[in-house]
């Protein structure tokens, strides 16, 4: 197959030409009907919002376009299938989750994950097992799990049925012994089911990190949208086994997915795997290599920037450390017209291009700017991350359970001992700090305080500072 081809952009470039009229839906009739305010700035990709008209195909019954764009990204990333997805990766999670698990199963999950895979766990009704991380001491970030843990976690649930990972992590933190966590995991017969959000790219080679797919993970989820040039929602879902039924994964994704798909994103998908795979050893070096130029250029004007050994890093995210506070960082590069991908506590986190034209490395100045008025420190020093002292915790109550339970609104400060009937989630990144379920410590109570400080926003904190707990 040619990597190059755009089958399902190409049917929507026919499609553009040769309708004459809309007399199908959406009502806004490829952007002739539309609020003037917006209609100049809409009008160009309105004519290509179509619907599964004669030539466009279907994505729960692909058999022209969407077909051929899909066996394209299968061939580009080496899997038995792949999927594209128009409601973000947390569409894919929990269909990973749903199509593989069944009610009752025991599950081995990184505790660190993305609120989306826990939610996934609810609504498939397993039994979760969670496996605290390890944190870094350099950064305070997660940095994945050990071997030790995970060791620790066949050998205490030897009937588990599945490992649940996210990798790399926000951060672009990819772990350098997955590899050998997933080989373990199917050694022991268990599905391997990777969030690989921030991945998208992993299969480029060079210094970027390798792909779970790679690494032999049952299923992977992407979110092209994150680190390609995708719209906002496009993601893949890859099934990289014969041990998955492909058909429950399908069944999973029409049950869960919009009955309307969104053409536009779905043909961003499309061009994003032909742009990935037109990226050679030699482009990538070049990209590479402007990377470095920018990092020099921002630690010439004094900023710090993160390369924390625990883990191999993604070249495109830069994590740039701050003695002013994260937040406090990314409030005056705003100000400068820079918006960074988020901020914690600490640090504040950029995602850069896959792109050897855009010359980031003159936006320097402009970072300049922003440092120019900031204190030279605050007196606060690094904010920790909690995870259970515990390598393996469970829920105090079971989602079975919790389905038949009252819930009722109690002042954070009054819920030490509690059951959190809800996440509590930060976000970004949206790794919860409390997990529905979870039993409220006075360490978390202690955490929302200090991110609230800080300047961190919640998921799930009410604005009175409650929040619902299963009542005794």
């Amino acid at each position: 197959m040619d990597q190059r081809e755009t089958p399902l952009f190409d049917a929507l470039m026919k499609y553009q030409n040769d309708q004459q009229y809309s007399f199908h839906v959406p009502g806004h009739k490829d952007g002739l009907t539309f609020l003037g305010r917006g209609k100049d700035l809409y009008k160009s990709i309105l004519s290509i919002d179509g619907t599964e008209v004669i030539g466009l195909d279907d994505l729960y019954e692909p058999a022209e376009a969407i077909l051929r764009a899909q066996e394209l990204l299968k061939e580009l990333y080496k899997t038995v299938k792949s999927y594209f997805l128009v409601n973000g990766s947390t569409v894919g999670n929990l269909a990973m989750i749903m199509s593989t698990c069944k009610p009752g199963d025991k599950v081995l999950v990184q505790r660190d994950s993305h609120k989306s895979i826990f939610n996934a766990l609810k609504l498939a009704r397993v039994k979760p097992v969670f496996i605290s991380p390890e944190v870094s001491e350099v950064t305070q970030i997660s940095t994945g799990l050990s071997k030790e843990a995970l060791l620790l976690a066949f050998n205490e649930h030897p009937d588990a049925k599945a490992l649940v990972l996210t990798y790399p992590n926000y951060y672009g933190i990819a772990k350098e012994d997955y590899p050998e966590i997933i080989g373990h995991a199917k050694e022991k017969g268990l599905l391997v089911l990777v969030d690989e959000a921030h991945g998208a790219h992993f299969i480029l080679g060079q210094t970027v990190p390798p792909s779970a797919l790679q690494m032999g993970a049952d299923i992977v989820v992407q979110s092209a949208h994150k680190t390609l040039p995708a719209m906002t929602m496009g993601s893949y879902l890859h099934v990289n086994s014969k041990s998955v039924l492909t058909g429950n994964v399908e069944s999973a994704l029409e049950l869960l997915q919009t009955s309307s798909p969104s053409y536009p994103i779905m043909a961003s998908l499309d061009l994003a795997r032909a742009y990935l795979a037109s990226i050679d050893r030699e482009k990538l070096q070049i990209i590479l290599n402007k990377i470095d130029h920018f990092r020099h250029s921002l630690e010439q004007i004094g900023l710090k920037i993160i390369n924390d050994r625990a883990g191999h890093q993604d070249p495109f995210k830069l994590i740039l450390a701050s003695n002013v506070g994260g937040f406090q960082l990314q409030e005056s590069l705003e100000r400068a017209g820079l918006y960074p991908e988020m901020a914690d506590p600490n640090h504040v986190l950029l995602t850069l291009p896959i792109d050897d034209q855009i010359p980031i490395e003159r936006l320097t100045p402009l970072f300049k700017i922003a440092f120019r008025d900031l204190p030279a420190k605050n007196n606060k020093g690094k904010i920790s991350v909690f995870y259970p002292v515990e390598k393996l915790s469970r829920l105090a109550v079971t989602y079975e359970d919790a389905a038949n339970l009252i819930k009722e609104s109690v002042p954070l400060e009054e819920s030490e001992g509690l059951v959190a009937a809800q996440m509590v989630v930060p976000y970004p990144p949206g790794i919860p700090l409390l997990i529905d379920g979870e039993r409220i410590l006075k360490a978390h109570i202690e955490q929302v305080k200090m991110l609230r400080r800080a300047g961190a926003k919640f998921h799930g904190l009410k604005k009175d500072q409650t929040i619902l707990v299963y009542k005794k």
